[in-house]
């Protein structure tokens, strides 16, 4: 096996730094390939890590500008790891990245470029598969591979859902392109002016807007005592909602949780009377705070609910050790009595 690398695409900050993103493949029979992005900034060339770790690779490193086209990107093979193996070179199939995501604004940009990346891929070899498939009259069209976001967002609040369509929040969001959002079709049940509005956004971002269809509740309701159709929402909608986009990306609590990984999941609006009924995945947001969050305020988000469940458990383990302390116990085999031998 051998293993070699070119780029896969690139594109200029508004800071003026060349940024590439490269693909690091290995021949038949492993075909092992994953994405790398690489960044020349005035101080030298950066690898940068999904995880939002850097590391310079060459100090002073200049792009150099040169008529033959390819030799720029060979100036970059004495300094990339040995273990990409040898250079390929990808002029004839170099592409640019999307603007959207070169003007994010966000330090961690191969967060952004690695899932694009994944997602671009899909497409590709979707496309590639359709070739040989003649259209029949009456046939369905293959689904085409579902797009990849940073963040899930759930909005299971009929209130909050209404306040983000009247003040133009939901809208902008959508634009942003960095979260697939769900919102019940119950919303429109309870307020029903913004149906029209609702169905023009899921009609305008199909991708990254999902309206998920109301359901009804008889027996839970009747159980819980629940009569009020508020109440039955803010019981029931939330779970929902999850349910749904688990759907949509196959993801199964214990077998399957591969497809959510690396994505954030948000919900958004408090619940009324003290109510958190909210799943241990799922971080809650006020209104005002995701209105303005960017990719690096989602990691914020992430990095302070981890330092919470650590606490938690931290806790738990100092009431248990003084549980322990206060009564304690034999361990191992000393409980057993002692069998006298002959």
């Amino acid at each position: 096996m051998k293993e070699h690398w070119h780029q896969y695409s690139y594109g200029h900050t508004p800071d003026g730094d060349r940024v590439m993103l490269v693909t690091v493949e290995t021949d038949y029979p492993g075909r092992r390939q994953f994405p790398a992005v690489l960044v020349c900034r005035k101080d030298g060339l950066y690898r940068l890590w999904r995880t939002g770790r850097k590391k310079m690779l060459e100090p002073g490193f200049v792009w150099p500008l040169v008529a033959r086209r390819g030799d720029d990107e060979k100036s970059l093979v004495v300094h990339v790891p040995k273990t990409w193996g040898i250079q390929h070179g990808s002029g004839c199939v170099l592409r640019a990245i999307p603007h959207w995501i070169l003007r994010a604004n966000t330090s961690n940009m191969a967060r952004l470029l690695i899932a694009w990346y994944f997602v671009e891929h899909k497409v590709d070899f979707a496309r590639v598969t359709r070739v040989d498939q003649p259209l029949r009259v009456g046939s369905e069209m293959p689904v085409s591979p579902l797009w990849r976001p940073v963040a899930i967002t759930t909005i299971p609040n009929t209130d909050v859902v209404v306040r983000a369509v009247n003040t133009g929040a939901l809208l902008q969001r959508l634009k942003l392109g960095l979260e697939r959002i769900y919102v019940s079709e119950q919303a429109w049940i309870r307020a029903p002016r913004i149906e029209a509005s609702l169905r023009a956004l899921a009609h305008r971002f199909p991708a990254r807007m999902v309206l998920v269809k109301a359901k009804s509740y008889g027996r839970w309701a009747a159980a819980l005592r629940l009569k009020r159709v508020r109440a039955q929402e803010y019981q029931f909608v939330g779970s929902s909602l999850q349910s749904q986009y688990e759907d949509d990306f196959g993801f199964e609590k214990y077998w399957n949780e591969a497809p959510l990984a690396g994505m954030l999941r948000f919900r958004v609006g408090d619940f009324p009377r003290g109510i958190t009924f909210m799943f241990l995945h799922e971080m809650q947001l006020g209104f005002e705070e995701w209105v303005t969050l960017d990719v690096d305020g989602m990691l914020q988000v992430e990095e302070k609910a981890q330092e919470r469940r650590k606490a938690q458990d931290r806790k738990a383990g100092e009431a248990l050790a003084r549980t322990f302390k206060a009564n304690p116990s034999k361990q191992g085999n000393d409980h057993i009595d002692d069998v006298k031998t002959p």
